[in-house]
Formats: C-alpha cells, sequence, structure tokens
C-alpha cells in the first residue's frame, strides 16, 4: 500500500512538472520597443517601428500584448494585439491576433521549447485563403525577443516564403 502510493505520488509530481500554464510566458510581460522588417530580402521590403506592451489579462488565465508603429515609407500607424492562453486539453498555446486594418484574425497554435528558449508557431487552418503561416520567437535573451514568420501557398507552390522578422527590445 504505502510503496503504491509513494509511486503513484512521484507518477503526479512528474507530471506537475511538465505541465505548462501561461506563466511560462512570463519572459513576454513588459514593455517592448519593436522594429519589424516585412518581406526581408525581397523588392517589397518595409519597416515598421514602434512599441508593444503584454501584460497578464482576464484575472491572470490571459497575456495581451498590444502593438502600435509606425510604417517606415508612408508615416501609416498600424495597431494590433495578440491574445494568448494555454489550451490544458491540446497541451499548447492558443495566440488570437486582431488588427484595425486587417478584417481577419489569425488563430495560432504555440509550441514552448524550454531548452531551446524558443516558441514555434503554426496556424492551424489557413490563415488568408489559402495561405499558412508558421513562425519562430527566440526568447534566448531575456531583453530581445526575435520573431521570424513565413507563408506558404500550399495549393499553387508549397514553399515557405519568408515574409516578417521582428526584433523586439526590452524597455522595462
Amino acid at each position: 500500500m504505502q510503496k503504491s502510493f509513494l509511486i503513484l505520488s512521484f507518477i503526479l509530481i512528474s507530471q506537475a512538472s511538465f505541465s505548462q500554464s501561461i506563466k511560462d510566458l512570463d519572459f513576454l510581460i513588459g514593455s517592448w520597443e519593436i522594429e519589424e522588417t516585412i518581406y526581408p530580402g525581397t523588392e517589397k521590403e518595409y519597416q515598421e517601428k514602434g512599441t508593444r506592451t503584454c501584460e497578464y489579462y482576464l484575472n491572470g488565465s490571459f497575456i495581451k500584448c498590444e502593438s502600435e508603429t509606425v510604417v517606415q515609407k508612408n508615416g501609416h500607424k498600424r495597431y494590433y494585439s495578440y491574445v494568448i492562453n494555454y489550451d490544458k486539453k491540446e497541451k499548447c498555446f492558443r495566440a488570437t491576433n486582431f488588427a484595425h486594418d486587417f478584417p481577419l484574425h489569425g488563430q495560432f497554435k504555440w509550441l514552448l521549447d524550454k531548452e531551446n528558449k524558443v516558441i514555434n508557431a503554426i496556424s492551424p487552418k489557413n490563415v488568408i485563403e489559402d495561405r499558412f503561416f508558421r513562425a519562430t520567437i527566440s526568447y534566448s535573451d531575456e531583453n530581445q525577443l526575435i520573431w521570424s514568420g513565413w507563408a506558404s501557398v500550399f495549393l499553387k507552390d508549397k514553399e515557405w516564403k519568408h515574409i516578417f522578422t521582428d526584433v523586439a527590445t526590452r524597455i522595462n
């Protein structure tokens, strides 16, 4: 009886130590200066600069990140947000993004790789009509986050094209 209790306790403690929660994304919390390059290395390349603030939301169940940027070539202001939570059933984070100048909402699975200090993000469904999306968010430097994103039109070319790099530097 005592032996089976110890084994059960060990299993429960082991599972608890491997489970994740929204607190595992605590490194996002704070204010960030951002510089984003859209379509890097192409003739369509342009930059957006601005700020992002991430904070706990809805009694700590979510993280909300709000961004305001300015397109450097034309002065156009952009506002967009991410709302992130942990999905215990699927064992992944869910991120939904909204933008004031874009009618669709992106929904993504974020898979946290603590060992390599990276988040792998994928769109479980197409984001814009026939386009799919994936990204990485490196947090190996606690004062700088590097987001890189790729898109693909599977029905046409099946090639992943690098569409943005977002470098966020911690302000506080």
